[in-house]
């Protein structure tokens, strides 16, 4: 299963978020939303991330 990160519509790589936020805090978040896929695949699994706006993790 292939994750795809964006920022306010903007594609980001996994590694600028890491930078960013922290591995720790990252990770919490991809499981997160991959257990919220899980459940329902049609529910958006999107995060507010303070003045960045909004994280959306999207799963192809």
């Amino acid at each position: 299963m292939k994750t795809i990160y964006s920022i306010q519509g903007k594609r980001v790589t996994k590694k600028a978020l890491v930078e960013r936020f922290g591995a720790e805090r990252v990770k919490k978040m991809t499981q997160e939303a991959k257990e919220g896929f899980m459940e329902d695949p049609y529910t958006e699994q999107s995060y507010f991330i303070g003045k960045d706006g909004v994280l959306t993790i999207e799963f192809a």
